[in-house]
């Protein structure tokens, strides 16, 4: 198979560039919106939440095995990205957008919001993200594919973080508190998102077809066969395990990272320093990555990404208690460049995909790479759910000043906590099989097949 053009991996980079304004405002600051704007207890929030993901658990397979299924002149993925991307942008600055309402029916505005946003996150992102299992099956051209993927995003969410709190405390008259510099915040980041999935979309060319072995036995046997291929696979079940776990650490301190620096530290402004310097270190990694995963079982890296990322937790926390401010920007380089787990990720997936086709006959790029999506969807809501759940129940109290002992509780739930899940996300990574000489083998086989 021939190496994919570079025009066509920098195009397939900008549905990245999508994904990081449609959903970073969302990962990193829902959560204080919920409590400093909207006025929503923790409790409530994290039931939101948690609703939410249960219904992704159900959403994002099917989903999954909708597109793996689909057949039209432009492939199987692309027309969700096309006709996707305007409704995601939509419900990006609903979710955003405060009611002047009773509470209940915040609550309920807010629960209708994010869980349509989710929705049509999971149409659009799971759709970039088969695009390229489905553009080449050279596995040394996917992890080219997802590292430019990946310097685009650390590209854009160097920007992202620079600009995010300064827009925010702009168009809300200097307040981290003001419903109109979230809502403008979003708006700004939703139009930017939708050019850029559709150049994605545009460049990408879908060489690879799906699809089980009887398409015309119906939508729910074709999503049943796809989901016994996907969990009897014991690397795609470790894989999606130790996705959730780190994924809970990433997301559940993201979640509820702005507390750290308004509350902990008393300087919200440097969220803006801390996380262009995360961002910068991510945009390096990109770099040498390919390097990494080209030359070591990939399962390997993602052990070794979990163990430096659990260690960057506990330093935030001596650092938080100590206020280095500048430590914790020098720190958030660190655990930006030693980030590798979600190229580990798109590498070991092709790779697990891949292999249950030559042993089944049965493509599941979908079902399995939404299993991987939906872990990052959970590890999102367990881990910001349960983090402003934990911090409501040491002491935390929104725009009141608190205890030091408050203070410290918090500093250990922020970062602690996501240290943990990182230690489990490793364990999981070790009971992966899959190498990086089996890959080739399969890369030999499958280069043969669809010759």
């Amino acid at each position: 198979m021939d190496k994919l053009p570079r025009w066509r991996k920098i195009g397939y980079g900008f549905g990245e560039l999508g994904s990081q304004c449609s959903w970073t405002l969302i990962s990193s600051y829902l959560t204080v919106f919920y409590t400093d704007v909207v006025g929503l207890a923790p409790a409530v929030i994290s039931i939101i939440m948690l609703i939410a993901r249960i219904w992704d658990a159900v959403n994002d397979p099917m989903f999954g095995s909708l597109a793996e299924n689909t057949r039209t002149r432009w492939g199987r993925f692309r027309p969700y990205i096309l006709w996707g991307a305007p409704v995601l942008a939509l419900f990006n600055c609903l979710t955003f957008l405060n009611l002047d309402v009773p509470d209940m029916w915040k609550a309920v505005w807010c629960g209708f919001t994010y869980i349509a946003c989710g929705m049509a996150y999971t149409v659009v992102n799971i759709s970039v993200g088969c695009l390229a299992n489905s553009m080449t099956a050279v596995n040394t051209e996917r992890v080219s594919l997802n590292a430019i993927r990946g310097i685009m995003g650390g590209i854009i969410q160097m920007v992202i973080s620079a600009v995010t709190m300064p827009m925010i405390l702009h168009f809300g008259g200097g307040a981290t508190s003001s419903g109109r510099g979230y809502f403008m915040a979003a708006l700004v980041f939703s139009i930017v998102c939708i050019p850029c999935f559709w150049v994605c979309a545009a460049s990408a060319k879908e060489i690879i077809g799906g699809g089980t072995k009887a398409e015309n036995s119906g939508a729910v046997k074709n999503l049943l066969n796809s989901f016994r291929q996907t969990f009897k696979d014991r690397n795609a079940r470790m894989l999606i395990m130790a996705m959730f776990m780190f994924l809970t650490g990433i997301f559940g301190r993201i979640g509820i990272m702005a507390y750290y620096f308004i509350y902990v530290l008393g300087s919200p402004g440097l969220i803006a320093g801390f996380a262009t310097a995360m961002s910068a270190g991510s945009l390096l990694m990109n770099f040498y990555a390919p390097f990494l995963l080209n030359r070591i079982d990939k399962k390997r890296v993602g052990i070794y990404s979990c163990i430096c990322q659990a260690v960057c937790c506990a330093a935030f926390f001596f650092a938080g208690e100590a206020h280095l401010e500048g430590a914790v920007v020098v720190i958030g380089f660190l655990y930006g460049v030693t980030n590798l787990c979600s190229l580990v990720s798109f590498g070991l997936g092709g790779e697990i995909i891949d292999d249950n086709w030559l042993r089944t006959g049965i493509r599941s790029d979908g079902v399995i790479y939404s299993c991987i999506s939906f872990s990052t969807k959970l590890g999102n809501a367990v881990g910001g759910s349960v983090g402003i759940l934990v911090l409501g129940a040491v002491g935390f109290a929104a725009n009141t000043d608190m205890a030091p002992a408050v203070l410290t509780r918090m500093n250990a739930v922020i970062n602690f906590g996501p240290a943990f899940f990182f230690v489990l996300g490793a364990i999981f990574f070790a009971r992966i099989k899959m190498t990086n000489k089996r890959a080739k083998e399969n890369e030999m086989l499958i280069a043969k097949k669809t010759v």
